[in-house]
């Protein structure tokens, strides 16, 4: 896996972590980092596009929720501008079928392709190329903006990630399904997953940059999670600091399943609300 090569710090973000790149140029950037990878031995050339690798993957699905979303509910695009789901317009019927089906498809691929590519797995450029050619032309212009957040970089560090899988693993069988909370989670949820053989998905729950007022789903989420009703599943969040956004997600999403279960990278030690796993506790 990428992880066992990076050599970088997770108490500060680094400067890799902030980057604005048109949509297919970044796709074009993940895909040579990981032939690199594929094709060079462990050495500094490796580390730096390993390091590309970490941080640009999760923009992949990240983009392919934002654009199901807008898909699922009727709402506009815009290639430069982020749409405010709360207040904007929805017309679910703006939309064809056949094109709410081909993005979620797009969507479930993009984060099975991620986890291949966290894994470095022999074909996971070859993988992503042909994600490219099915893109809509209209997100190749789509502008992507990664500003740093300092908890979620922490919250990525793969020893902090092991140790919550570790736990997860020493209470019983692994969750079969990982349901994370986007965006936020999207980097250390696919590592999380690879690590346990889970399945993965995320619902978009954006309670401070995004205002959400619940998580976003859409029928076609509803008819791929009710696949796991009686399965294992486990409700993601890379920290906990007071807890609301998955208090929330626990809230909306438990009822559907069997026993879900909670777990975060971090917790800050005061918060109000204790994941049922936790891979690191934090003071500051």
């Amino acid at each position: 896996m990428i992880v066992d090569q990076l050599d970088v710090a997770f108490d500060a973000p680094p400067p890799d972590l902030s980057f604005e790149m048109r949509y297919s140029d970044l796709l074009a950037e993940v895909q040579r980092s990981a032939q690199a990878c594929l094709d060079l031995s462990p050495g500094k050339s490796f580390q730096e596009n390993a390091l590309r690798l970490y941080v640009m993957t999760q923009a992949i699905p990240s983009v392919l929720l934002n654009y199901k979303i807008c898909i699922d509910f009727g709402l506009p695009l815009h290639p430069t501008q982020y749409i405010d789901f709360a207040a904007a317009q929805r017309n679910p019927e703006a939309y064809r079928p056949a094109t709410r089906e081909a993005a979620y498809e797009l969507f479930v691929e993009s984060i099975d392709i991620a986890q291949s590519l966290y894994r470095l797995d022999p074909l996971c450029a070859l993988r992503l190329s042909g994600l490219r050619r099915r893109i809509p032309e209209f997100l190749n212009d789509f502008l992507y903006t990664n500003t740093p957040d300092r908890y979620t970089w922490r919250a990525s560090e793969p020893a902090c990630v092991r140790a919550l899988a570790d736990r997860i693993l020493q209470a019983g069988p692994p969750p079969e399904l990982i349901i994370g909370a986007a965006h936020g989670s999207i980097r250390p949820a696919i590592l999380l997953a690879s690590l346990l053989g889970a399945q993965l998905f995320f619902v978009r729950l954006s309670l401070f940059k995004r205002a959400d007022a619940e998580p976003i789903l859409s029928i076609n989420d509803e008819a791929h999670l009710a696949r796991f009703r009686g399965r294992r599943v486990l409700l993601f969040d890379e920290d906990v600091a007071k807890g609301q956004t998955l208090r929330l997600f626990r809230q909306r999403l438990a009822p559907m399943f069997v026993g879900a279960q909670t777990a975060a990278v971090l917790r800050y030690y005061l918060a109000p609300f204790t994941p049922d796993f936790v891979g690191e506790t934090f003071y500051d």
